[in-house]
């Protein structure tokens, strides 16, 4: 369980400066994830390799969940990218990170268990954190627009959790990724804009970066943490990327928050400040 946490909070740490490659990368989402995926599937097949980890499934149903799996991951990571481009770090962080409300809500479906008082409450507050922190509500125009993407890649990336933990968790963490990368980067290949230049703007750099570090080694992570950790709870821990996510975009990216946004913000690092302790204690 310790072992779990730490990996859990590493890659939270991590994770949270994903979306700054949104804005670094001067490519459309599409080309940024697909090369994304590219990059992060060839690291976890050489990792898979060197560690003798083994990529055999156990069922045929499974290669199918897999591929479900990333074709969840490639539209999440699109929308979550199209939705930075449009309303910012912050902002696209706070709304995509609903999915601990939504977590909470929909893992008694795929598990038959019953919700806990205290999981329904915490996540109520964080739902009050992130609704404080979003400006400019329905009438909020690109804004909103993108609000509405970080929103909906929540849903996607609680469904991906959820169904890998319910039906994938007995294989390696890095077997899982590889496989789910993989499929997404060959799915979005096709949409990927002929001619690109990827040595403007040191695209190339940022884009290999952004594959190993941030997506093969912090996935990963995450993934291997949910083997142990509920979704739910890792879902609630994770409510600590926007406060790191704002701290990365005001260094690298300028990016100053409203007094009302951190407000918000800091709602939702209470919130999950408090189920990481829990979760220490109890699971």
């Amino acid at each position: 369980m310790k072992k779990s946490m730490i990996e859990l909070h590493i890659s939270v740490v991590i994770m949270s400066a994903t979306a700054l490659f949104a804005k670094l990368i001067t490519l459309s989402p599409t080309d940024i994830i697909a090369f994304r995926c590219l990059v992060a599937a060839l690291t976890l097949l050489l990792f898979t390799r060197l560690t003798g980890t083994r990529l055999n499934l156990l069922r045929r149903a499974d290669l199918g969940l897999l591929l479900l799996l990333g074709l969840i991951i490639a539209v999440h990571w699109v929308s979550f990218f199209t939705a930075v481009q449009m309303s910012g770090v912050t902002i696209s962080m706070i709304a995509m990170y609903t999915f601990p409300v939504m977590t909470v809500l929909m893992e008694p479906l795929f598990f038959k268990e019953r919700i806990d008082r205290r999981d329904l409450t915490v996540a109520l507050i964080v739902l009050v954190g992130v609704y404080l922190a979003v400006p400019g509500g329905i009438h909020g125009g690109r804004i909103a627009l993108g609000a509405a993407l970080g929103i909906f890649s929540a849903f996607l990336y609680t469904l991906r959790n959820i169904l890998y933990r319910k039906y994938l968790s007995r294989y390696p963490s890095s077997a899982m990724m590889f496989y789910q990368i993989a499929v997404a980067g060959v799915l979005l290949l096709p949409f990927v804009t002929p001619g690109i230049d990827l040595l403007t703007d040191h695209r190339w750099m940022y884009i290999i970066v952004l594959g190993v570090i941030f997506t093969a080694v912090a996935h990963t992570l995450f993934a291997d943490s949910l083997r142990t950790i509920r979704a739910s709870t890792a879902g609630l821990i994770a409510s600590l990327e926007p406060i790191y996510g704002m701290a990365f975009a005001a260094v690298v990216l300028s990016e100053i928050p409203a007094v009302k946004t951190f407000a918000g913000a800091l709602i939702v690092v209470g919130a999950a400040v408090y189920t990481s302790i829990r979760a220490g204690r109890t699971e």
